[in-house]
């Protein structure tokens, strides 16, 4: 009983490593990498991430993305534009230095507490080594954690004249590896989606700055976009203001490749400030462009679609590849 309790531990554990990879993101669970948010949570503390509850709430401990760095800090201010946050041993907030604020689809997610008291397990400075120890060795380390559940799997087996099997279902083994495979590729599409903004003021001064327009007049903006992951990306653009005009606002992107994109804007004739926010869906290519941008009104469905498409595939494979009864049987002699 308890190596089966050992092996769901390990296995959940690998399998979360291997989520942090690919998707480069903190999951579930993260450890503190400064002191801005003590005394509340201090350096190399581990906490805990609840990655499901999208209700986020003046006074929450939230994780969010700020120019490709993880940043664990708390929201003071829920405004129009976006949350503004704070580290709680900081003087100013993050924005005061001129960030915008944080947009809900660059949070991961809110610090688990209890009675507003954050979850936290203090790790010691061995966890800064152990970071940089697996950082340069991932592919050896998730090799040794495969080859650690191989050995803990091995544990228990009924034993025949000295000899230990280990037996696993080729259809088990399919079948989760799938759900793995579904589950990466869904997660791969949907972190990446992301909100871009235009900010300025309409003011008769306009001119005078270039954040500044005159009320009513048309004006265009550039945005770059740049793949810096490792497979291509369908990019699908949306306005969700009337006052965006986006030409071309679909393209694909290959791994390190850039793209500037020029956006109009038609200002409203009030004299006041404006943000304007463009919605970016970007979507690996297991579909046609045409049928991507087609189901795109919806950003999520194209996801969901090509995760049918995958399971089909993986069905069609289960069926014509008569998995059903096979066992993989590993042996090995032992000593008494």
């Amino acid at each position: 009983m308890l190596g089966k309790l050992a092996l769901l531990i390990f296995s959940f554990f690998v399998l979360l490593s291997v989520f942090s990879l690919i998707l480069n993101a903190p999951l579930l669970i993260a450890y503190i990498k400064s002191d801005s948010m003590s005394p509340t949570l201090n350096k190399n503390d581990l906490v805990f991430i609840n990655i499901f509850d999208r209700n986020f709430n003046e006074g929450d401990i939230i994780v969010f993305n700020s120019n490709g760095n993880w940043i664990c800090h708390r929201i003071v201010k829920d405004t129009a534009d976006g949350f503004i946050t704070k580290g709680d041993a900081n003087i100013a907030t993050d924005q005061f230095s001129g960030k915008q604020a944080v947009l809900d689809s660059e949070i991961i997610g809110k610090i688990v507490s209890i009675d507003g008291d954050p979850i936290n397990i203090p790790l010691g400075s061995g966890v800064e080594t152990a970071e940089n120890v697996f950082g340069k060795n991932k592919v050896l380390i998730l090799f040794i954690f495969a080859l650690g559940g191989i050995l803990l799997l091995s544990g228990g087996e009924k034993r025949r004249k000295g000899k230990k099997y280990l037996r696993i279902r080729t259809s088990t083994l399919f079948i989760a590896s799938s759900l793995l495979i579904i589950a990466v590729f869904s997660l791969a599409n949907v972190i990446a989606f992301e909100k871009r903004e235009i900010s300025y003021g309409t003011t008769s001064a306009g001119g005078l700055r270039e954040e500044w327009v005159l009320p009513g007049e048309e004006f265009s903006r550039q945005i770059e976009f740049e793949n810096k992951g490792s497979y291509p990306y369908y990019y699908v653009l949306s306005s969700e203001s009337p006052n965006l005009n986006i030409e071309n606002g679909d393209f694909i992107l290959y791994p390190g490749e850039s793209k500037i994109l020029e956006i109009h804007v038609k200002a409203p004739e009030d004299t006041n400030l404006h943000t304007e926010k463009i919605m970016v869906a970007k979507y690996i290519p297991l579909l046609p462009l045409e049928g991507i941008r087609a189901l795109s009104n919806y950003p999520y469905l194209p996801v969901l679609v090509m995760d049918l498409e995958i399971a089909l595939v993986l069905v069609l494979i289960y069926f014509f590849g008569n998995f059903e009864g096979e066992v993989i049987k590993i042996r090995k002699r032992w000593r008494s």
